[in-house]
């Protein structure tokens, strides 16, 4: 019953635009969140409370935090909109029962410091995003991204490191 009202709560608390809307959402959801942190208004939240954000963060319309198994989210971190990061995933190994019946994998995924996801990128769960990381716009995120560099495509791909003095 408890997750069904933090569930109405989330669902009324994402409608409120602007920067009154990140405060609310701030101070109404129970994530752990740090400093300057900007939920804006259409984002999703699954299991709030397994949810950490660290400071200087800001996450944009319409994306998708599905924390079933904990979402460790970084100090100035960008994620655009539509960004889909997910934490849980469907088991289907049992071949005698239904899929719905088998129940979740739950698994951490982590995003490091000073990491841009761009629009509609999907980060599966699991994953470890290192530090001073770009995951480029569209890419799925399937495996673990090390740090100082920029991933693209589906699956992500190595492209470049991003600075050379690191």
């Amino acid at each position: 019953m408890k997750y069904e009202i933090i569930m109405w709560v989330n669902h009324f608390l994402k409608a409120i635009p602007g920067n009154l809307g990140c405060f609310v959402r701030n101070l109404m959801l129970p994530y752990k969140n740090g400093k300057n942190v900007q939920v804006y208004d259409g984002v999703h939240i699954d299991k709030p409370s397994l949810l950490s954000i660290g400071d200087n963060v800001s996450i944009n319309r319409g994306s998708v935090i599905n924390a079933g198994g904990g979402v460790s989210i970084g100090s100035s971190v960008l994620i655009g909109p539509g960004v889909i990061i997910y934490s849980q995933n469907h088991v289907y190994s049992n071949s005698a029962l239904k899929i719905a019946d088998q129940g979740y994998v739950l698994k951490k995924t982590v995003i490091g410091d000073n990491v841009w996801i761009a629009a509609r990128a999907i980060i599966l769960p699991g994953v470890v995003v290192g530090n001073d990381v770009v995951i480029a716009a569209g890419a799925v995120v399937t495996k673990d991204v090390p740090s100082n560099s920029l991933v693209a495509g589906n699956p992500a791909k190595f492209v470049k490191r991003l600075y050379e003095n690191k």
